[in-house]
């Protein structure tokens, strides 16, 4: 059995995707199983399908999240590591990350990462901004791993339900972050950086205002949790943060997308069943199955031999 499932979905750029594939294909070890997920848009020209990788596919109307929850669900290894498009792995790579799994009270490491332009080095979501969307610059103050940085522990992806199928997809790390922080699911941080990333031509989409506003909805979700430990400032306080930020127009514009959201009660509820459904998972004597919604059945898939 492999001890690292490499998880690829497509994301309608075929550079950056076979940018990424020669840099796992040359860095991957015996032991590393390679899975590329795309929704009908991926004609695999080099037939890794045959003996590289396990290849599938999903209806087009499928999500990212969708797309990546039925890659973990066929993954072999008990270890899960998302490489976005984009993405280049340095030699030996994984290593420290997958020995830290050996403690199984850690569910996650998140691993540190480079970018490729202004060579900065970022460590996972920054804890002190929650629930704001933030990159954390030191490894001390990581809440929990990026989607491109995200190596998990299989098990306890499924027990947590995967990544959400409602979320804004430049969110579902996030929420996944304010999930396990819930949870109080322990996590570890490499800090030595061996993964590169592109980050702005590989952000995914969603602009200021989406992206204020779908962090606002979900801390108004989960500030009805009190072990969130996600608080929402007074709206006086909301509103002279807005004002502030009106010089920038990117800056005000997430601003009132954050007003707005965390207003927004449609998640509660949501997030209320989510917490109970992964709490009674980790505490039960046998796993609960994660749901595969109908549009994530994959039309075709073909396994590595």
């Amino acid at each position: 059995m492999p001890r690292l499932s490499l998880i690829v979905p497509f994301q309608r750029d075929e550079s950056a995707l076979e940018t990424t594939l020669v840099s796992v294909l040359e860095s991957r070890t015996s032991d590393e199983e390679l899975i590329i997920v795309h929704a009908g848009d991926y004609d695999d020209p080099y037939e890794l399908a045959r003996d590289e990788a396990i290849v599938l596919e999903t209806e087009g109307s499928t999500s990212l999240a969708e797309r990546l929850n039925l890659a973990v669900r066929t993954a072999c290894s008990p270890i899960v590591q998302v490489v976005m498009p984009g993405t280049t792995l340095e030699p030996g790579w994984s290593d420290e990350a997958v020995g830290l799994f050996e403690d199984p009270s850690i569910h996650a490491v998140s691993l540190a990462m480079r970018d490729a332009l202004s060579d900065r080095v970022v460590y996972g979501v920054d804890a002190d901004q929650l629930p704001h969307h933030r990159m954390a610059l030191e490894a001390d103050t990581v809440a929990g791993p990026l989607l491109a940085g995200t190596m998990i522990r299989r098990r306890s992806l499924l027990k947590l339900g995967g990544w959400s199928e409602l979320i804004s997809e430049s969110l579902i790390d996030l929420e996944l972050t304010l999930l396990m922080r819930t949870l109080e699911l322990n996590m570890s941080v490499v800090e030595s950086p061996h993964v590169v990333r592109d980050f702005k031509s590989s952000r995914l989409a969603g602009s200021p205002f989406e992206m204020g506003k779908g962090c606002g909805i979900l801390a108004c979700a989960y500030s009805e949790l009190p072990e969130s430990r996600i608080i929402i400032e007074p709206l006086v306080r909301r509103l002279g943060h807005l004002a502030c930020g009106l010089m920038n127009p990117q800056v005000a514009a997430e601003r009132l997308g954050w007003v707005l959201g965390v207003r927004d009660r449609s998640l509660v509820r949501y997030i209320a069943q989510r917490v109970d459904f992964s709490y009674h998972a980790f505490h039960a004597p046998a796993s609960l199955p994660m749901p595969t919604p109908a549009a994530a059945v994959p039309t075709e898939q073909r396994r590595a031999a």
